[in-house]
């Protein structure tokens, strides 16, 4: 290679190395890397559970624990070594109060929210009424009240934050015996001994939610608060609204719904569903009274009763008779068939045969017909010709 060729390379070279490195100086004086959150809308499974953090936390310490939704858990309790944490109790009748009561004196934990704003004009007749519990609205909340509360679990421990909704608080007839939540000077928190089990009453359980889980100790405090006995379950119930009728039935009878549905189906493909040919409209005009009688006649024939198309003609040609000769009364069926044919100049057997016999062939039909119609023709009375009358002669 020519010396000059290899000068060129060489400072086009080094050019290159120079351009590479201003650039990489001027990125790195510009730039800077950092890490940003990127808010993304939660699942399904959140949207529909707001305790699925708490589900997710509790099984990462590995405490059994379930989610469920409905009101089964508050109808048929858990063990009694479990804890049952309930996002809004409602309304209990006095059977579920009074089951749910002997579930906690039996051993059974139960960590509630309160949502009913106290009466003071009604009895105790709900289930944290019973108790002394009460839920009111805080009547002098101020912004500068946060609803952050110290909780001391004990055991030598630092103590735990949790944020309340400062505008809610609850109260508790005689205090004493009962392990209180303050914050802001309000009782948010209210957990005391029934029998052997306990009973814990929240203000909110907001803190619990996906949102708000993550916040102070939140999650730690769920861990305290939720712990079951040795070999229980939390059980976690986010939603124990009454369902709708439709859901309820669906889980008590899926089959007769699936069998309901198809008789719906079936019914209605049936109002739409025609055997034959389409009708047409009716037609209103007069019809030929021959045609009506042909049409019976043959609808009679076809289905054996040819007996009924000769029966009146019989009883006609018998009567003519009878009225032309009065003696005939008294004689039998083929006495009277030799009379009528001595007096009509025609064999006796075809006229005994016209009279009594009902053929089923078409031709036997039709010589029955045609002797009948000559026996009517020859009791009719014969009119003479009237002779023409004679020409007057033209005088």
């Amino acid at each position: 290679m020519p010396a000059d060729r290899r000068i060129l390379y060489l400072c086009l070279g080094g050019l290159a190395l120079i351009a590479a490195a201003a650039l990489t100086s001027w990125f790195f004086s510009n730039f800077e890397r950092r890490s940003q959150t990127v808010p993304i809308s939660a699942t399904a499974a959140a949207r529909r559970n707001p305790f699925l953090a708490a589900e997710r936390f509790l099984t990462r310490l590995g405490v059994p624990v379930e989610s469920r939704a409905g009101r089964d858990l508050l109808r048929q309790p858990p063990p009694t070594t479990d804890t049952l944490v309930v996002n809004g109790l409602g309304p209990l009748n006095a059977r579920r109060r009074a089951a749910l009561r002997a579930w906690l004196k039996g051993g059974g934990r139960l960590v509630v929210e309160a949502i009913d704003l106290w009466d003071h004009d009604r009895q105790a007749d709900d289930f944290l009424g019973e108790f002394g519990i009460r839920l009111e609205k805080v009547e002098t909340f101020t912004r500068n009240d946060t609803g952050l509360a110290e909780v001391e679990w004990g055991n030598g421990r630092a103590p735990l934050t949790v944020e309340f909704n400062p505008r809610w608080h609850l109260e508790k007839n005689e205090a004493n015996d009962a392990f209180l939540v303050q914050a802001d000077g309000h009782t948010h928190l209210v957990r005391q001994a029934v029998g052997a089990g306990w009973l814990t009453v929240t203000s909110d359980q907001q803190f619990l939610t996906n949102e708000h889980i993550g916040r102070h100790d939140h999650a730690l405090f769920l861990a305290q608060l939720a712990r079951p006995a040795a070999g229980g379950k939390v059980w976690l119930l986010y939603d124990s609204a009454v369902p709708w009728l439709g859901a309820l039935l669906w889980a008590t009878a899926p089959a007769a719904l699936i069998a309901a549905a198809v008789l719906i189906l079936v019914w209605g493909w049936s109002l739409g569903a025609r055997l034959g040919p389409r009708t047409g409209p009716p037609d209103r005009r007069h019809r030929d009274l021959l045609e009506h009688l042909d049409a019976a006649a043959a609808f009679l024939w076809r289905h054996g009763r040819a007996a009924q198309l000769v029966e009146a003609t019989h009883r006609q040609v018998r009567s003519a008779w009878q009225r032309r000769r009065p003696e005939l009364r008294h004689l039998g069926p083929m006495e009277q068939a030799a009379a009528i044919a001595k007096a009509s100049a025609q064999p006796v057997e075809p006229i005994a045969r016209a009279l009594q016999i009902d053929v089923q062939d078409i031709p036997g039909f039709i010589d029955q017909a045609r002797i009948l119609q000559s026996l009517w023709d020859g009791t009719r009375p014969r009119h003479r010709a009237r002779p023409a009358a004679r020409p007057y002669p033209l005088t």
